[in-house]
């Protein structure tokens, strides 16, 4: 007996409910800085039935590096994803692991200065409890010369 999958409009027509990355990955592939329009799409294709998995975050990443000037609306987006993602949906909530705080330093590294440690700072906010050395590193990212740079452009 076959099983018809869930299916629901997007901006890209219809999509299945458990394609989710496969719609985080025509995005990235497409190359092309999102629309608020495309990120309100993405918010609701994410969050309407459940929180994004891991490999639902690694795709918002990739998705990350192909923009080359993102809307304020992605960088907000994107940090409330990962950290929803890294220090609310995983047990016990509210502490990051060693292991996860590896994985997201990684990936942030891959990222604009800019939005990784924004991204780094809003999860060191958020998070009860971190490894003590991800502070360190989040400091070290902060003093780099590249994001002095970039946050003295932004002033």
């Amino acid at each position: 007996m076959s099983h018809a999958r869930a299916m629901k409009f997007s901006l890209y027509g219809l999509e299945a409910l458990n394609e989710r990355r496969a719609l985080i990955a025509s995005l990235a592939q497409r190359g092309h800085n999102l629309t608020p329009a495309e990120i309100r799409q993405l918010r609701r294709a994410l969050f309407e039935d459940e929180a994004a998995s891991h490999d639902e975050i690694a795709a918002l990443f990739d998705l990350e590096r192909v923009q080359d000037s993102p809307c304020a609306e992605w960088t907000e987006f994107l940090i409330e994803c990962v950290t929803d993602h890294v220090v609310w949906q995983r047990r016990p909530t509210g502490v990051v692991a060693a292991d996860q705080a590896e994985w997201l330093l990684r990936e942030a590294d891959r990222c604009r200065p800019l939005t990784a440690v924004a991204l780094l700072a809003n999860v060191l906010a958020e998070a009860h409890r971190t490894p003590e050395w991800l502070v360190g590193a989040v400091r070290q990212r902060v003093q780099a010369p590249e994001v002095q740079a970039a946050l003295a452009r932004e002033a």
